[in-house]
């Protein structure tokens, strides 16, 4: 069982930046272009917040954060209805590997839906990488299909492409780095 609460900042940024920098680490191993890169991840974290994203962070019984969501406003191309231009954006979602198959991924992502309701989107688009098959199946289970696709060709060959690919996707937790060292 986990509490969904708001990010309480500055206070929840180390954790957050943990976050960023483990899912990053996990997202290199599915696609070898993922910087894992702690001075990106402070960047990354100060434009969600310029972008007055809502961030909620997830906290197990004990109080200790296990993962964190980020919903945000974005706007598609002209050519959709104008009811739908304007939608909610689920850019960040993470859970520790404490917390997962908990539920708490599903609570993160009802409380960005909740968040998106109450700001009068009629909906909401998360993007995710075509081989993360966990998240995959995460978001179909919370309600969410498939609406557009985006393909890449490699036009260059990179080393690390062929040896990654050939590696099944692994969990590396998150070690507290220091601010000075994404």
């Amino acid at each position: 069982m986990c509490t969904i609460r708001e990010a309480r900042l500055p206070n929840d940024k180390p954790v957050i930046l943990d976050f960023i920098v483990a899912l990053q680490r996990y997202e290199s191993f599915l696609e070898p272009n993922h910087l894992i890169d702690l001075v990106k991840a402070e960047e990354y974290f100060n434009w969600l917040l310029e972008r007055r994203a809502a961030i909620f962070v997830a906290d197990d019984e004990s109080g200790r954060a296990i993962g964190w969501a980020v919903v945000y406003e974005e706007q598609t191309e002209a050519f959709i209805r104008a009811d739908e231009r304007l939608f909610a954006y689920l850019a960040e979602l993470y859970v520790a590997e404490a917390g997962r198959g908990t539920g708490t991924g599903t609570a993160l992502i009802h409380a960005c839906e909740n968040w998106a309701v109450e700001h009068g989107y009629a909906s909401m688009r998360i993007d995710l990488l075509s081989r993360n098959e966990s998240a995959a199946r995460a978001y179909a289970k919370a309600g969410y299909v498939p609406y557009c696709q985006e393909v890449k060709k490699r036009l260059t060959p990179v080393a690390e492409e062929t040896a990654a690919a050939a590696m099944p996707p692994r969990f590396f937790p998150a070690k507290r780095l220091p601010l000075s060292a994404a």
